[in-house]
Formats: structure tokens, sequence, C-alpha cells
């Protein structure tokens, strides 16, 4: 009789294990949609073909994703934008980040998107929790074929215009099949160069103007289970 108690323990802490496994696992994810930055460089960005940035070799960024599709476990997210701002050349114990996320999310979008843009798209920064700063405020993010826009409260005015190509005035200059570590993968390959008419910034301490230094647009897809080494589009 004991050992069939005893049995019946183990089968109950098995399938608690099992529910309890299935309950708190980490939610599968994705979100793909359109990626503008502005940095510190000059236009026609050197980090692009592996080197050095032009400004005291710092590269400092804003990066917009508005994502198109996306959802967080069964939670939508579809029409948000995350901006993530941070100096990519800072040292370990430098480095930092401020999160823009839209004041209009409701809260389990807030929460989806904290999580996926802190520890997995900028997880390779590293940044501790006292270095990060995330503010939800009133954004304003607009996309055309040649202009792309973001502006955030007081904090944040970045504009860029697309830089028409010599040879056709009716495509963007671009680079193809670039050069970069940073979101090899995720990042279609190719890019949209273009030049931030208006980049101003400030957060805290940090603070900068880069009006006329570079920018890009391209497209973007990040999930979870993203391990096939296929890039954005590519179909299996």
């Amino acid at each position: 009789m004991k050992s069939r108690y005893v049995l019946a323990g183990f089968i109950a802490v098995v399938l608690s294990c099992g529910i309890f496994g299935v309950v708190f696992a980490d939610p599968t994810w994705s979100i793909e949609g359109e990626y503008f930055e502005g940095c510190t460089c000059n236009p026609g960005c050197p980090c692009m073909f592996g080197s050095e940035p032009t400004h005291n070799k710092t590269c400092k960024i804003t990066g917009v994703f508005h994502i198109k599709k996306g959802h967080y476990g069964q939670h939508a997210v579809d029409g948000q934008t995350v901006i993530g701002i941070t100096d990519l050349t800072a040292r370990p114990d430098k480095n930092w980040i401020v999160f823009y996320l839209d004041e209009k999310a409701a809260a389990v979008q807030k929460n989806a998107l904290l999580d996926i843009f802190q520890n997995h798209v900028f997880g390779f920064a590293k940044v501790p929790p006292e270095r990060i700063t995330v503010r939800y405020v009133p954004m304003h993010v607009e996309s055309s074929r040649w202009h792309k826009k973001a502006i955030v409260a007081d904090n944040l005015t970045l504009v860029i215009e697309l830089l028409r190509g010599a040879g056709d005035p009716g495509k963007p200059t671009q680079i193809v099949n670039k050069n970069f570590s940073l979101w090899a993968r995720e990042f279609d390959m190719t890019l949209d160069m273009g030049k931030a008419t208006t980049h101003q910034f400030q957060e805290g301490n940090q603070e900068w103007n880069y009006d006329g230094r570079s920018g890009f647009s391209t497209t973007f897809c990040f999930a979870s289970d993203r391990d096939d080494g296929r890039n954005p589009g590519e179909k299996p």
C-alpha cells in the first residue's frame, strides 16, 4: 500500500512539473516590419563596410522599429513601434540604452515589447538595468517611399530622406549584400541609404544634434525560434 502512495505522489510531482513548465515557459514571439535609423556617421556609413565610424570612432544610433505584423504568445503587437537609442561603441562599463514605447499601447503589449527588445533584439549589448531607461511617451511615426520620420515628445526628432541613385533617380541609393554583423540575419540584405536631415535627441545626460549625418531604411524579421540561418523574406 505504501509503495502505491509513493508512486502516486511521484506521478503527481511529474505532472505538476509538466504543467508549471508549460505555464511558465517563455512564450514564442515574432515581429516583422520596417526599420529606419539615424547615426553618428557621415552619409554612406562606413560601419556597413567593416570600417570605423567617421566621428571619434563612436557609433550612436536611433533605431526605429515599426512592427507591421507580430505576436507575443497569444497577444498581437501589430502596428506598434519601439525606438531604441544607444551607443554601439561604448565600453561595457559605460554602455546605456533608452527605449521609447507608445504610451497608447495596452499594458500587455508594453510588457511583451519590452521583453522582446530589452532581452532579445538589444540583448547583445548586455546593458545592466540601472543604465536602461524605459519611457512610455507620445509618439508619431510616418513612412513614405522617400521620407521617414519619428517624433517622441520633446526628446527625439528623426527625419530621414532617402538618397536617389544617379543611374536611376526612381530608385534609392542602396547597399546590396551588406557587410555588417549586427542583426545580420534579421535585417534584409538590401539597405536603402539616406541622410538624416534632422536627428536631435535629449534624454537625461545624453544629448546630440546629428543633423546631416547618415541614415538608412530596411525591413526586419525577428523571432524567438529563428535559428535556421535564413534572411528575412527568404523561403525555406
